[in-house]
Formats: C-alpha cells, structure tokens, sequence
C-alpha cells in the first residue's frame, strides 16, 4: 500500500504540474527537441571535438571497469578511435606527440605495448580531458589480458625455468 502511495507522489504530473492538455504537452515536446538539436548541430569545431573526446573517454572507462575483456576494444582500437576523432593521420599525430610514426603503428597493432611518457602525452595532447591513467588502465587491462590466455608465452617461458618449486 504505501509502496502504491509513493509510487502516485512520485508520478511526472505530481512533480512538475504543468497545467498543459496532452496536445499542448505533446507540442512543447516537440519545440524543446528542436531548440535542443538546433543547439547541438550549431556547435563549434571545438565544442564537438571536446563531445566526441568525452565520449572515448567513458567508453575507455567502460571498457576498463568491465568485468570481461574485450579483445576487440584494446588500447590500440582507442588510441586509433582517437586520432580519428582529430581528423589527422597518424604520421601528423606521431609528429605532435613526437613518437615515431612506425612504433605509433606497432602500438595500434598490438605489437608493442605503450609506455608511460606515451600516456602522459596522450594526456597532454588531450588537453586533460583523457587523463594518463585511463590510458594506463586500459593498457594494463590488456596485458593482463594477454598474459592469463598466451598460451605460447607460457610454453616457451617454461624452457627458462629450471627448477619449479615442487622440484626443491
């Protein structure tokens, strides 16, 4: 009962009473969507560059704080998302970091792993808006990845073992 009783105190037409009939509702609806998307397509350069870079950064957050890992949605796939979203190639990006343009390249592909200058100068170059330690933390997150299911690096880490403990 009391749960039913809350339930109708907390309804739309309890909180904010409008007085409007469902047409004149349905109408203000209508011109709020058209003022708000005529705000968001008059924009500038800037404004959706910082909207586009906001939205990589809750989704490397996603990605990190997720309880699986994604193969598919690895540091390299941001850093990529990323200099697409500054409409720039990667020979132009590798100069403006000033990390060659081959290890930018080996970094995407998954070949390298990034080190910590590259986090903080991706930080930099974001203008704070990602912070080095998402950027840590996503890559962190893929090692880990990489060494709970590398099965070849296990094997071939194994011949460099001499003694294991059960051995002693």
């Amino acid at each position: 009962m009391k749960s039913k009783k809350i339930k109708e105190e907390l309804s739309p037409d309890n909180i904010y009473p409008h007085g409007l009939s469902p047409e004149e509702e349905a109408a203000a609806d209508r011109e709020l969507v058209a003022y708000r998307m005529e705000l968001w397509n008059n924009r500038s350069k800037q404004e959706r560059l910082r909207h586009q870079l906001m939205q990589l950064k809750y989704q490397i957050k996603d990605v990190v704080e997720a309880l699986e890992y994604q193969e598919e949605m690895h540091f390299g796939y941001f850093l990529s998302a990323y200099i697409r979203i500054l409409e720039k190639k990667q020979k132009e990006f590798a100069a403006e970091i000033s990390v060659d343009e081959t290890r930018l390249s080996r970094i995407i592909h998954q070949k390298e792993f990034p080190n910590d200058e590259l986090f903080i100068r991706l930080e930099i170059h974001s203008n704070n808006i990602i912070p080095a330690f998402n950027w840590f933390m996503l890559a962190d997150k893929g090692k880990g990845y990489n060494i709970r299911t590398n099965k070849e690096l296990r094997k071939k880490e194994k011949k460099n073992v001499h003694k294991t403990i059960a051995q002693l």
